[in-house]
């Protein structure tokens, strides 16, 4: 009877291993350490528009930024779902235009919403980390698509991430050669946002990296999970915190990861 349990206990470990492996190692490091997360911005400057990015590129750092389409399926750089939050409007941005978005302002300054390509005009060859924002309702492979040709031909180090494992996956069937990377954190408490329990334990613990095979992990700075432990234990790949905030955990964690996704404040 011994023997079975074992035996059993063996096979649901190795399966266990099987889901939550990345893929093989095909870098070390990501080209810098510093990544501003959604651009190097602050009270005058907010997050992820043109000022933001080329204060970024002034200081020479790395940058991480999000991306999702429009109504008319341009591809813009913006964080949320709505513009309640930068733009005081309860109003999905895939419900407007691009046109009809630079009608408003970010956070009460003259700041609009970019595209992708004039973002990649200022970075101009700085290393980029690409957050893709999918509408969990939709296939992926028209969003993935448009992002492709919007990086195509940048000359700097670009490379994708997503909490989406079917994006990620995307990018492994159809464009493997771009380096990937698997977000994740503990999908718990306020955190849940309002994920079925059974895909919040999945992706806490990373058994989707079956489907998404990343080339490094993002998970949240200072969270942890029994999947996200093993992973590192095992199969050591290159893992990228998010975010970092302030000098004093800047400095912590810059001591330990070759590359951090950071905020000043």
């Amino acid at each position: 009877m011994i023997i079975y349990i074992i035996a059993f206990l063996a096979a649901v470990f190795m399966i266990v291993l099987y889901l939550i492996k990345p893929n093989k190692r095909r870098i070390d490091k990501l080209p810098v350490q510093l990544f501003a997360h959604r651009g190097l911005h602050g009270d005058a400057v907010p997050e992820n528009t043109l000022a933001a990015f080329r204060n970024a590129y002034e200081r020479k750092l790395g940058v991480e930024l999000d991306v999702r389409f429009t109504k008319d399926k341009r591809v813009v750089v913006f964080h949320d779902d709505t513009l309640k939050r930068l733009c005081g409007k309860d109003i999905k941005v895939n419900e407007l235009t691009y046109g009809e978005l630079q009608s408003y302002n970010i956070a009460g300054t003259g700041e609009k919403i970019p595209l992708l390509s004039d973002v990649l005009k200022v970075l101009n060859g700085m290393p980029v980390i690409c957050e893709i924002k999918s509408n969990p309702k939709e296939p992926v492979e028209e969003l993935c698509t448009a992002v492709v040709n919007e990086i195509e031909g940048y000359k700097g180090f670009i490379c994708i991430e997503s909490f989406n494992p079917f994006v990620v996956k995307w990018f492994r069937k159809n464009r493997p050669e771009i380096i990937r990377g698997q977000l994740s954190m503990r999908f718990c408490g306020e955190n849940r946002n309002n994920l079925p329990f059974m895909q919040a334990f999945l992706m806490t613990n990373l058994f989707v990296n079956v489907f998404s095979r990343p080339d490094f992990i993002a998970y949240c700075y200072k969270q942890d999970s029994f999947g996200y432990a093993l992973c590192r234990s095992i199969f050591r790949p290159l893992c990228v915190p998010w975010t970092i905030r302030g000098e004093k955990e800047i400095n912590e964690s810059a001591a330990v990861y070759s590359s951090i996704i950071f905020e000043e404040k």
